[in-house]
């Protein structure tokens, strides 16, 4: 992840993964034999980090709609405190498919729950899916590239709500509770 966050995909070469972890050529190739094999690990241990961590703070939220406030919330959080995590997920989710479908489970969810429980009003779903995913990946690049922004996460939430057809008072309700854990 360190490689992906500092050189980006293209510049990465099995021997520098293998320098960076510190082991030998062979036992990375025992593994990997191309950089999208390594892409693709890299993604899905990614998206099962913060899937698995999104998963235990919405355990007992039923409502699609808060779900869905909390998955962008704790995306943007993460953005927010780890950067180089962030760099190598924003570049990884764009070439790994595993990733995106590991991800799309979680949010074809939430957007069939909200849609069920009449919060979200879009049509056709792969439309709402598509929206949401570029949607918050570009709020948490800008986090990375300039910096903090004050509530951003509950701005990036309240806007990925709106467009899903929730209004705008009941988005800004919605993305300013406070997340499961923390003190209201």
């Amino acid at each position: 992840m360190r490689i992906y966050a500092r050189a980006g995909i293209g510049d990465l070469a099995l021997n520098t993964l293998a320098d960076e972890a510190g082991v030998s050529n062979g036992t990375v190739y025992n593994y990997f034999r191309s950089r999208e094999q390594v892409l693709e690990a890299v993604g899905l241990e990614l998206a099962v980090q913060l899937s698995e961590q999104i998963l235990t703070v919405s355990e007992a939220v039923d409502n699609g709609t808060e779900r869905l406030s909390i998955a962008v919330r704790t995306f943007m959080n993460k953005a927010r405190t780890d950067p180089d995590w962030t760099r190598a997920f924003i570049t990884v989710v764009r070439y790994a498919e595993g990733m995106r479908s590991a991800l799309a489970t979680y949010l074809r969810a939430d957007l069939q729950a909200g849609r069920r429980q009449s919060d979200f009003h879009y049509a056709p779903e792969e439309m709402g899916m598509r929206m949401v995913v570029p949607a918050t990946l570009g709020a948490m690049n800008l986090l990375v590239e300039d910096g903090e922004v004050e509530h951003a996460d509950r701005i990036a939430a309240e806007m990925v709500l709106q467009a899903l057809g929730v209004s705008r008072e009941e988005a800004g309700r919605i993305a300013g509770l406070a997340l499961p854990g923390e003190a209201s």
